[in-house]
């Protein structure tokens, strides 16, 4: 079985780093007329060549690796495509896609199932799935990477969960940009200070005139989810079930992802859109009155407009109450004065997107929630594309309630997600939001 993709490629950046080093090393060597037999410079250059070894090494295993998982991949269609009468299957730069919406992301739910049937063993799985047909899912799951700490799904399975994420998670329905990240970090180039431009006379020196670039440093944090399941659903197969383990896992992972992309502190969870915003575009908490709400709808528009941002996927993010009482709201003569909201879900202009993870209950009084406006187009995430799925029918979890719940008393299994991301914006002065005194009905 080959190595994990995501491991290989973490090693392969350390190893570039290494090479990176040991060749800074040198450079300042020969700078310092070092002779080449000196013990520091033969000890640089056995580090860079070590370095190098390695790094090739890895290449070959990666290489390797991901011809692997592409033929496995392949393998999952079901080994159909050269029977007589079957139309040719899609280009490999086509990704299909389900006739039935409602089918999107199914074979996660199979895999899931089987796995959660058999304790998780793969090999037990993937016969499982093999006897009730589905030997795509099977070949797929057959070669999936197992651990102590669950099996890996496969990337197209895992990337399709993914994918359906999107209409759930605000920050991600709201045109967030996804960017894989396979070893573990990902570092762009963030513009801090924009180029100018002047007008000069005749024959004149043109004044140098250079944007000013800092660093945006993402890295993995680790979001798991934990779905307990009745034994009694699992010894059922079926489409209909293999819809609500997909829905289960889906759920728990977005109200989760939610609070971290809006709120996160930072730290082991990704850092949220509250704490990227600057201050100064954080602005005055609005007043529950007509004026108030209006003139802070307006200011934060401004904001974001005058920042010179490409409003290319503008939009609002707050609770359903909020939206609802801006929806209520009326001019003194009695007209609504946002009537935009019922009839297109926009205001001003902007769509508006609703979670329930944004406060309702903060400030001095708890009656206070938060509004976010900006253009989600310079909001990254940076995703591993991996998901590992784990199941067990004997550990205990604690309830919302902060009740100890033993599985195997209650004859449940427990299903446990775990995915990988974190969270960034491209452009701070993208995103403006203030706190709304009593906006709730």
């Amino acid at each position: 079985m080959p190595k994990h993709i995501a491991d290989l490629r973490r090693k392969r950046t350390a190893s570039a780093q290494r090479m990176e080093t040991a060749s800074a090393t040198i450079a300042g060597l020969e700078a310092d007329n070092t002779a080449a037999d000196d013990a520091a410079m033969v000890a640089a250059i056995t580090e860079f060549e070590a370095a190098q070894a390695e790094f090739t090494a890895l290449g070959v295993s990666l290489q390797r690796a991901e011809t692997t998982e592409a033929a496995l991949a392949a393998a999952a269609t079901g080994g159909d495509q050269n029977q007589p009468n079957t139309p040719a299957a899609p280009s490999a730069t086509t990704p299909a896609t389900p006739a039935d919406p409602a089918m999107a992301g199914v074979e996660l739910g199979f895999m899931v199932h089987a796995l959660a049937r058999h304790g998780g063993r793969r090999a037990d799985a993937a016969a499982d799935l093999e006897a009730q047909g589905h030997s795509g899912l099977s070949a797929a799951l057959s070669g999936a990477e197992q651990s102590a700490g669950g099996v890996t799904i496969p990337r197209p399975q895992a990337e399709g969960l993914i994918a359906l994420l999107r209409p759930r998670v605000v920050v991600r329905a709201a045109g967030a940009r996804t960017f894989p990240m396979p070893a573990g970090q990902m570092r762009h180039a963030k513009q801090i200070a924009p180029a100018t431009a002047s007008y000069i006379a005749e024959n004149a020196p043109i004044p140098p005139s250079e944007p000013a670039f800092g660093a945006m440093d993402m890295g993995f944090k680790k979001l798991t989810g934990l779905v307990p399941i009745g034994n009694s659903l699992l010894r059922h197969s079926g489409i209909a079930m293999a819809q609500a383990v997909r829905d289960d896992l889906l759920n728990v992972m977005a109200l989760r992802e939610d609070l971290a992309f809006l709120r996160g502190a930072g730290g082991l969870v990704p850092t949220g859109l509250r704490s990227w915003i600057p201050a100064r575009l954080w602005l005055t908490t609005a007043a529950a009155t007509p004026g108030s709400a209006e003139t802070m709808l307006r200011t934060a528009v401004s904001r974001v407009e005058d920042a010179g941002v490409g409003m290319i996927n503008p939009s609002w993010v707050m609770r359903g109450g909020a939206k609802n009482w801006l929806a209520n709201l009326r001019d003194p003569i009695g007209f609504k004065l946002f009537p935009s909201i019922e009839q297109n879900g926009t205001l001003l202009g902007y769509p508006i997107r609703t979670t329930a993870q944004i406060p309702d209950n903060l400030g001095e009084d708890g009656n206070e929630t938060e509004i976010y406006f900006g253009d989600f187009n310079e909001a990254m995430i940076g995703d591993s594309m991996v998901l590992q799925i784990g199941s067990s029918t004997e550990a205990a979890y604690i309830d919302s309630k902060g009740d100890m719940i033993s599985a195997f008393q209650n004859d449940l299994t427990l299903m446990r997600a775990i995915s990988e991301h974190d969270f960034a914006t491209a452009r701070d002065e993208a995103f403006c939001g203030f706190n709304a005194v009593g906006w709730s009905l």
